[in-house]
């Protein structure tokens, strides 16, 4: 019984052409279907579509964005959406929430972004294509007091 015929050598030959057959049909739906599984990344604001709305009821009055790891909070600073190309918007770091990135014009400000040390502001969150609206330090609003006739 020793001497047996197992056909290794042929078994060996199958499973490689099971193998390298798999391997080229994937090979070639990945070349059909490129779309699929290509994407890109850019350091920029290029392609962001998670727009900011709101975080809070009003978020220049309560300090809603934070950064990760980092109790204070930054106020909304504008009513008004600014324009910047989002070509020259550099991504510095995601909310605390995960949900938007934010972002700073190009060149950067001096300093090292890669530590712990806050970004310099102000900083700026995407709210459409090349609109963003500005946070940082609370800016000071006059008390609303209602007109009264003319």
């Amino acid at each position: 019984m020793a001497n047996e015929i197992r056909d290794t050598p042929g078994r060996l030959l199958l499973g490689w052409a099971l193998l390298f057959t798999s391997l080229v049909i994937l090979s070639w739906r990945i070349h059909l279907h490129r779309a699929d599984y290509d994407w890109t990344e850019y350091p920029t604001a290029l392609g962001d579509s998670q727009y900011y709305t709101t975080f809070g009821k009003d978020d220049r009055y309560e300090p809603n964005l934070r950064f990760p790891g980092q109790e204070e909070g930054l106020f909304l600073r504008g009513e008004k959406a600014v324009t910047f190309d989002d070509a020259t918007m550099l991504k510095r770091a995601r909310d605390s929430t995960g949900r938007h990135f934010i972002y700073q014009p190009a060149p950067p400000a001096p300093g090292k972004t890669g530590d712990k040390t806050p970004l310099p502001l102000p900083v700026y969150l995407k709210i459409g294509e090349n609109l963003y609206v500005e946070f940082g330090a609370r800016k000071f609003y006059p008390p609303f007091v209602p007109k009264t006739g003319p």
